[in-house]
């Protein structure tokens, strides 16, 4: 499984680490990817998905809905 968004394709970059003495040292820079469930082609999939792509609105959230009175106790 691969870090990388499904939509724009973002993934893993790697580059240097420079100290204050300029001493040089791998390092990776990881895209913020979240699982979002959302509606494609009327079926339900989970996708990860980085935020920029979220915040563009290129998918939208699949949100359950539950009754108004689903958290209400039933004591009265």
């Amino acid at each position: 499984m691969s870090r990388s968004c499904d939509v724009c394709g973002k993934h893993s970059m790697h580059g240097n680490r420079v100290s204050k003495s300029y001493n040089h040292t791998r390092r990776q820079w990881k895209p913020n990817l979240l699982k979002i469930k959302t509606e494609i082609d009327g079926t339900t999939r989970t996708i990860k998905i980085c935020t920029q792509c979220l915040r563009s609105g290129f998918i939208v959230k699949k949100i359950n809905v539950t009754p108004a009175n689903a958290g209400a106790s039933k004591s009265e």
